[in-house]
């Protein structure tokens, strides 16, 4: 993370107060981007940890269905929608320093990816408690 941070100021003039404030929400999206010099390559790599993990939440969501009955598979899709919407509009407010700028598909998508991750893990636990 510390190197995507070093050359985010390096690409976009960014300061470290500024980039700080998704560090913590970028640190699992970014594990695997550490050799993206480029704010494209950054932009890139951040998409493709959003697209992994999308895909796993996916499958969990698809797992956790599958143990629950009728009402129960309404009600989770009830708040699946709800936390999509709560995951988007806390990305887009999180990413506004960003907006219109070059680093703002990282900020977002770094943003999303975490979200997405922790709400996988949610539907995980979930699934782990059922089959108890």
């Amino acid at each position: 993370m510390e190197k995507i941070i070093n050359n985010l100021k390096k690409v976009s003039g960014l300061t470290l107060l500024s980039v700080g404030l998704f560090a913590t929400a970028q640190a699992s999206a970014a594990s695997g981007c550490d050799d993206a010099y480029t704010q494209a390559d950054i932009n890139k790599c951040m998409a493709t940890e959003l697209s992994a993990e999308d895909k796993k939440l996916n499958k969990s969501y698809s797992d956790l269905q599958r143990l629950l009955n009728a009402s129960e598979k309404k009600q989770l899709k009830t708040v699946q929608l709800a936390w999509i919407d709560f995951r988007d509009k806390a990305c887009k407010f999180s990413a506004r320093s960003f907006s219109g700028g070059s680093a703002y598909p990282m900020a977002s998508n770094g943003c999303l990816a975490t979200y997405t991750k922790q709400r996988r893990v949610q539907l995980d636990e979930e699934i782990q408690n059922l089959k108890k």
